[in-house]
């Protein structure tokens, strides 16, 4: 057997045994930040009114440790605690999370800290997204000119047809720039059916997520219900390879096993993963996953396949 060979299947093994421990979790919206300055992986993970942090070196073995944020009484956010997406920007780690409160509206907050094991702070104390609008899922993208977005849903219970919308931030993320711009709904995916909640019948947009394939495609992962009522993941692509679009829809969503809120990501040896959860219930655990980039197309490789 060859060395690289031999290697790749230690590595096969490790995930492997990675994949059951990690699955014992209860995480929903598993976001993983590979953190090269301190050689670990990091998860954030809603325990409100705290954000507890996971940390891993190896992808194997995951450590708590403990709370990295906790809502004082001044904080806008009393509700949801959801979605914690992680970034080093700048030389600071960033949090971008959705609260809720009884006299505001849904919607992302962002928490900075000087460590990624915080402690995290609001980097202001309010909701970055409109306020007039319900919003959810905000997650941060730095285009090829350097300038940050932030991307998000527009809440379906408030449009029906859920929309992936895309704002420009400052420099310091403290503020929005120019006018919010909705890239697409829900119902131009081929493969999204509705659902009915509180009386009200619509298309779900959830967890936005952007990649650069390895074509130069401009990729985002987004989650919403297929036609059979299956939580799923799709993929949208930018025609222009700008956050602007338009954006075209894949005919059929990523994966089949009633699970999403995807987010890809390299691991310190350069494997393509993808961690999202699954399934879409109570029993909800995260999952770990190769995936392919074949010239811009994705396929999820589960280990025993």
């Amino acid at each position: 057997m060859k060395p690289t060979i031999f290697i790749f299947l230690i590595w096969l093994s490790s995930i492997n045994s990675f994949a059951q421990t990690f699955t014992s979790m209860r995480v929903r919206d598993p976001f993983i930040l590979p953190d090269v300055l301190n050689r670990s992986y990091y998860l954030y993970v809603n325990n409100k009114p705290h954000i507890k942090l996971y940390e891993s070196k190896d992808l194997i073995n995951w450590k708590d440790r403990g709370s990295v944020f906790t809502a004082d009484s001044k904080f806008w956010g009393k509700e949801d605690f959801w979605a914690p997406d992680a970034f080093f920007y700048r030389g600071k780690y960033y949090l971008f999370i959705t609260f809720s409160s009884q006299t505001a509206l849904r919607g992302t907050s962002i928490l900075v800290a000087d460590s990624a094991e915080g402690p995290f702070k609001p980097l202001v104390n309010k909701a970055v997204t409109p306020s007039t609008w319900a919003s959810l899922d905000g997650t941060l993208f730095i285009d090829e000119n350097k300038q940050p977005w932030i991307l998000f849903c527009r809440e379906w219970l408030e449009v029906k047809d859920g929309q992936i919308v895309a704002q420009k931030l400052s420099r310091n993320l403290k503020r929005t720039k120019g006018k919010a711009q909705v890239l697409f709904t829900a119902g131009e995916a081929p493969w999204v059916g509705s659902i009915t909640a509180n009386g009200i019948t619509g298309n779900v947009t959830d967890a936005p997520f952007l990649y650069k394939a390895k074509n130069g495609e401009l990729l985002m992962l987004w989650s919403s219900f297929t036609k059979e009522g299956a939580y799923a993941i799709g993929v949208a692509r930018s025609q222009s390879g700008k956050i602007a679009g338009p954006w075209k829809q894949d005919p059929k969503q990523l994966n089949t096993d009633d699970g999403g809120h995807a987010m890809i990501f390299k691991d310190f040896t350069k494997n393509l993963l993808i961690s999202y959860h699954a399934p879409n219930s109570k029993i909800e655990r995260p999952v770990l996953y190769k995936i392919k980039d074949e010239d811009g197309k994705l396929s999820i490789v589960k280990f025993t396949d």
